[in-house]
């Protein structure tokens, strides 16, 4: 067969998908929409022009062509980055000309610069993933509450009564009406010097008459 015959044989643009990666536990454990997500993006690479590191996909690309929502999209994302098939070289950006730029990639499978595949998919512990971030938007959406104007305002609680123990055993509640009592101030004119000893023996003895003790 000459070569002519040869270069009709040659098949149209594809996507080479290898089948090393195609029998990763990791990828048999993945969505079909990651799945499919993953041919779309590496429809886009090029190993003439080593762009791995430089692979993008926006959501509305991805949207349009896999037939999904653009959170469903972004979910894929996280399980292909979380299996090890891609990993983010660029965050998304807003250009200088107003227009915002996807994220690039780096696929696992493919060689990055000079240096060979890393294959990170290939040291997935068994894991299945778990997409926490849906689960949180998902938790404060539910049940919204809307501010209602027209309801009453809440009664507010009064604190309990303390009970205090009188001397006796008795136990009075408090009354907050009741005026605090009123204190004696102190009288600093009244001696309280207290008499010797041997002079109160002699009152008692003779048995005076408190009234008659400073006249004797």
């Amino acid at each position: 067969m000459s070569r002519r015959d040869r270069k009709g044989d040659r098949l149209p643009p594809f996507v080479p998908l290898l089948k090393a990666t195609l029998a990763s536990p990791a990828w048999r454990a993945m969505s079909h929409g990651a799945r499919s997500l993953y041919v779309s993006l590496k429809a886009r690479y090029n190993s003439g022009q080593h762009n791995n590191g430089r692979v993008f996909v926006s959501q509305r690309t991805a949207s349009q062509e896999i037939g999904s929502s653009y959170a469903e999209i972004a979910r894929w994302f996280r399980e292909l980055q979380y299996y090890g098939f891609l990993v983010q070289t660029k965050g998304g950006s807003l250009g200088l000309n107003g227009k915002g730029t996807a994220p690039h990639w780096r696929l696992t499978e493919c060689g990055y610069m000079n240096d060979p595949p890393t294959r990170d998919f290939g040291r997935w512990d068994g894991t299945k993933f778990k997409d926490c971030v849906s689960r949180r938007r998902r938790s404060k959406k539910q049940n919204p509450v809307a501010e209602n104007r027209n309801t009453p305002l809440r009664n507010p609680v009064t604190p309990p009564l303390r009970k205090t123990v009188t001397p006796l055993g008795t136990s009075v509640t408090e009354n907050r009406n009741m005026v605090e009592a009123y204190s004696v101030p102190e009288n600093r004119n009244i001696s309280s010097i207290p008499l010797p000893s041997a002079e109160r023996d002699l009152w008692q003895h003779l048995d005076i008459p408190a009234c008659l003790r400073r006249r004797v």
